[in-house]
């Protein structure tokens, strides 16, 4: 890579703290008022979506399917439902510009691509930032082979993105449909959609990637304020990123990554997992079988 590409990426992507950031220093906007809006149609809620349609919730239950339920935003009657087979622990989703449902399985590090029409699985694909290395956008291609091989060389497996025996290529990132795990370790929490492009709050790196789900390459990461981002929603050019540890929602800059302020919950406040925003409002659910709502 030239010096001037080099620099132009650096400058593209936001600047990464030493260290934890300084949360003491990050403005507040005060407290809320939580309220309780209903009880989920499962008993582990920990992923929310707005859409035009209605709240979208996927449940974590353990078991071989997990239930993502559509529902009213007045009562939380369902609108309707259907089970996901093979996730573990899914954290957040969210819908393109393409109709199509993105779901973080986070305790097996996979990202489903969902028909949320009919409940039908289209793909599964590893999770960036939980354990596997990426590709950034910008970084330079893999480097060639610039010796004879010394000895001949075993045949290698077909990779991501790659061919196998001369077949069809395989989409950057996607798995085999019959995957039990993605990249190793925790996944993605919470997740959201803008400009074609994924951003996915990750627990085990504390940073949310923007990803580019065609090339499967991070476009930039943000660093996030602690151990546990959970749910992401859109408020404008903003997007806020719910901590549970934390008990605070922490308002970032599109543009940037930055954290420009927080809203922080009492203890006795219901624990944020999964986030969306409607109406100036940020909605968000608990593992307890609540969604609850305050006014931003």
């Amino acid at each position: 890579m030239k010096r001037r590409q080099f620099l132009s990426v650096a400058a593209a992507l936001p600047a990464m703290a030493a260290g934890p950031l300084d949360l003491k220093s990050i403005k507040s906007r005060g407290t809320r008022k939580v309220e309780i809006a209903f009880k989920s149609p499962h008993p582990t809620p920990n992923g929310l979506q707005n859409t035009k349609d209605g709240l979208w919730i996927c449940d974590e239950t353990s078991g071989p399917t997990h239930w993502v339920s559509l529902v009213s935003f007045t009562d939380g009657k369902v609108i309707r439902e259907f089970e996901i087979p093979g996730m573990n622990g899914p954290s957040g989703l969210t819908i393109d510009d393409n109709d199509v449902m993105w779901i973080d399985s986070a305790d097996n590090s996979m990202i489903f691509s969902v028909n949320h029409r009919e409940g039908k699985v289209l793909g599964k694909y590893w999770a960036p930032g939980a354990g596997r290395s990426y590709r950034v956008k910008g970084d330079p291609p893999p480097a060639p082979v610039t010796q004879p091989p010394a000895f001949p060389r075993p045949e290698r497996a077909g990779k991501s993105g790659g061919t196998k025996g001369g077949g069809p290529t395989v989409a950057p990132g996607l798995l085999p449909m019959d995957a039990t795990t993605g990249a190793g370790g925790l996944g993605g929490q919470g997740m959201e959609h803008r400009n074609g492009l994924l951003y996915i709050s990750t627990l085990a790196s504390r940073r949310l990637y923007v990803l580019d789900p065609k090339t499967w390459e991070v476009q930039t990461y943000w660093q996030l304020a602690g151990n546990r981002s959970h749910g992401v929603g859109w408020d404008g050019d903003s997007l806020w990123v719910g901590d549970s540890n934390l008990k605070a929602f922490f308002r970032h800059d599109m543009k940037t990554g930055d954290i420009k302020e927080k809203i922080q919950l009492s203890d006795k406040d219901p624990v944020i997992h999964g986030v969306t925003v409607k109406d100036g409002y940020l909605w968000y659910c608990d593992v307890a079988g609540y969604v609850c709502n305050l006014k931003i």
